[in-house]
């Protein structure tokens, strides 16, 4: 699993998370998709993933964070504020790791760990290409280029990896996320499904009704579509 934390962190804690602040909202087209589009409705459940490309006319209004170097969706921010704020005020201390990225960021993070992992490893391109998308998607198929997912961590430990799940912080955001509309998006034993490994930091913001049924029943979003 990968040992990476992305530059430009936002620390969420408290005292200091009422003043995370707008630095500008931005209207921002995504270009250059290809692939069907999903037919979903309802932006805050457009699914995104290996199969299903990002809509070519999807447009998102990004909401920056206060360092300006992580940004997510508009319609997500104010329910992503609040879900960090409480679990401050639990007293969680968390860090966005990672929002809103563009297809050129999605790109260049996938070839880097292609290389990584042909070094390491010594896979072929290929096969480094299939292990390497069980966690990092081609561009035009990343739910970060949504807008509305974020990787959230805990400031004690600021690592992608397995071991996140034992922070107080992963277990508080697990336990309380669909409250504010969120859901993990890559549990465990769903991976023949999702088609991407067990992934406890990535959230993604679906809406309270949606976000309460998946993570109750236990099921993905893959499947919560399909019913």
């Amino acid at each position: 699993m990968r040992r990476r934390i992305l530059p430009g962190i936002l620390l969420i804690l408290a005292g200091i998370v009422t003043a995370i602040g707008l630095l500008e909202n931005q209207a921002l087209p995504v270009s250059d998709r290809h692939g069907p589009d999903t037919g979903q409705t309802d932006r805050l459940l457009v699914l995104v993933n290996k199969d299903h490309a990002l809509p070519e006319d999807y447009e998102v209004e990004l909401h920056w964070l206060q360092n300006g170097s992580c940004a997510v969706a508009e319609e997500m921010y104010g329910a992503l504020r609040a879900m960090l704020t409480d679990g401050s005020a639990d007293g969680r201390a968390f860090v966005v790791a990672s929002g809103y990225r563009d297809a050129g960021l999605q790109q260049q993070l996938l070839e880097e760990d292609i290389q990584t992992a042909m070094k390491n490893e010594g896979l072929t391109w290929q096969e480094a290409y299939e292990k390497e998308t069980r966690e990092t998607m081609p561009p035009g198929y990343s739910e970060h280029e949504t807008g509305l997912a974020a990787d959230i961590v805990s400031l004690g430990y600021q690592v992608l990896d397995a071991a996140q799940e034992d922070t107080e912080e992963n277990r508080w955001l697990r336990e309380n996320c669909s409250k504010y509309g969120f859901i993990l998006r890559y549990p465990k034993q769903k991976e023949e499904i999702t088609k991407v490994d067990y992934e406890l930091w990535h959230f993604r913001y679906v809406g309270t009704a949606a976000a309460e049924e998946i993570m109750l029943r236990g099921i993905t979003l893959e499947e919560y579509l399909l019913e």
